[in-house]
């Protein structure tokens, strides 16, 4: 059984998501969000004892603990790293500096990496799926329109609240399609009548 297990994603000559995030064997789970994530600072949430049971189950049939790195020959410079440290309930603490920019025969590791995340929930922090919403005041006569980039509805209305800073108003959203480009948070891209 683990004790924690943390994973860190660091920087590279580019736009890579930076951040960390660490679960421990109750499944509360701290994210910290650095650069080009779509949920910078500091977030916390639990994830279910069943997840806390894949995550085991994940590390041993993996073979994390006994796991030899292999980094093969370096071909590209500049790129980002993820380093994965468990700490294992015998008080024995593995931690492994996997570069992305090594040619890997085995890319199992990887693999193991995003399972560790997609099971943990990282997804909804680093880089959700994005929508453009319509935004506009339920008034009959010549509504203030915004078109918002973000993940939901309520965080669309959100951000456009904090841009009004008016209380009362109601708002008629609408899904007009999925945001193509890397947005790194909520934005409104236009406000219009």
């Amino acid at each position: 059984m683990f004790e924690y297990i943390k994973l860190q994603r660091t920087m590279c000559f580019g736009t890579c998501p930076v951040y960390s995030v660490t679960v421990d064997n109750e499944g509360n789970v701290n994210y910290s969000g650095e650069m080009f994530v779509y949920k910078s600072g500091e977030h916390h949430w639990k994830i279910s004892g069943k997840k806390v049971n894949q995550l085991n189950d994940l590390i041993e049939d993996f073979g994390f603990k006994s796991f030899i790195y292999e980094p093969g020959y370096e071909f590209i410079t500049d790129g980002p790293s993820c380093i994965t440290t468990i700490k294992y309930s015998d008080g024995e603490t593995k931690e492994i500096n996997h570069y992305y920019g090594h040619v890997l025969i085995d890319d199992s590791l990887t693999a193991f990496e995003k399972n560790i995340e997609r099971i943990i929930g990282t997804k909804k922090y680093v880089n959700p799926r994005l929508y453009i919403y319509q935004v506009e005041e339920k008034v009959p006569e010549s509504p203030i329109k915004y078109i918002v980039v973000s993940d939901s509805e309520k965080e669309a209305i959100d951000l456009v609240e904090d841009c009004v800073r008016q209380e009362l108003i109601e708002w008629r959203v609408q899904k007009i399609g999925i945001a193509a480009d890397n947005y790194y948070g909520p934005a409104i891209i236009m406000k219009g009548v």
